[in-house]
């Protein structure tokens, strides 16, 4: 093997430690901040809907569905004392939401919007009556999906890895290529109707085959997209 190429061999080995620990280092960095969110968001839940509770039971509505039909959890005191089942609520909440909207509309309401008793939770729901039917019409038949941009590995030195990285993780025009082919888009979120449902998805492969990794994941209720009363 000549100098030359015990040379490229050394630089080539080198390039990939570079590069695996850059990644290493994101992906460390990502689980970092979502540990810290998620644990602000349940400290603070917690201590919020716990001033709500106060000791007494409570009705959280979920979200609203055809037919105006409410889902809701019922809150006890005890519920809240941890955060093991407050993450059970949340999941309860979420797989609530996914069920109706495999059967139809849904208008989701974010975790913890509670009433103190049913009877409040249906005069609430009487006053609101035209403003949810209206919103649940025109959500019928769509679904929220996300596309993440993640970025995609560079084909350069490790001197260059990082800063293309970062020059690939947005790509140009990615956004408004997905936003022409749904109802409404939200920074990576996007309302796409079931029946532009196939010319979403063409697109998002188009964009996959020009090399950029994206992170999709959906269908969801129209968390980011619902007009509450």
């Amino acid at each position: 093997m000549s100098a030359h190429d015990d040379l490229a061999r050394i630089l080539a080995e080198r390039e990939l430690d570079v590069s695996d620990l850059l990644r290493q280092a994101e992906k460390d960095a990502r689980a970092d901040v979502a540990e810290t969110l998620r644990r602000l968001f349940a400290d603070d839940l917690l201590r919020r809907a716990g001033e709500r509770l106060g000791g007494n039971p409570l009705v959280a509505l979920a979200g609203v569905a055809h037919g105006l039909r409410p889902l809701v959890l019922d809150l006890a005191p005890g519920d809240l004392e941890n955060e093991a089942r407050l993450e059970r609520l949340v999941r309860a909440h979420n797989e609530l939401l996914l069920g109706a909207l495999e059967e139809g509309a849904v208008v989701p309401f974010r975790f913890g919007t509670t009433f103190p008793d049913r009877k409040a939770l249906e005069d609430w729901l009487e006053l609101h009556r035209t403003a949810l039917a209206t919103e649940l019409e025109r959500l019928r038949d769509t679904a929220e999906w996300s596309v993440e941009p993640v970025g995609r590995v560079p084909d350069v030195g490790a001197a260059d890895y990082l800063g293309a990285r970062l020059a690939t993780t947005v790509k140009p025009g990615l956004r408004e290529r997905l936003a022409a082919v749904s109802e409404e888009a939200a920074g990576d979120a996007y309302l796409v109707a079931k029946a532009r449902l196939d010319e979403f998805d063409a697109v998002v492969g188009e964009l996959g085959a020009e090399g950029y990794e994206l992170r999709v994941t959906g269908p969801w209720p129209p968390y980011s997209f619902a007009r509450l009363p």
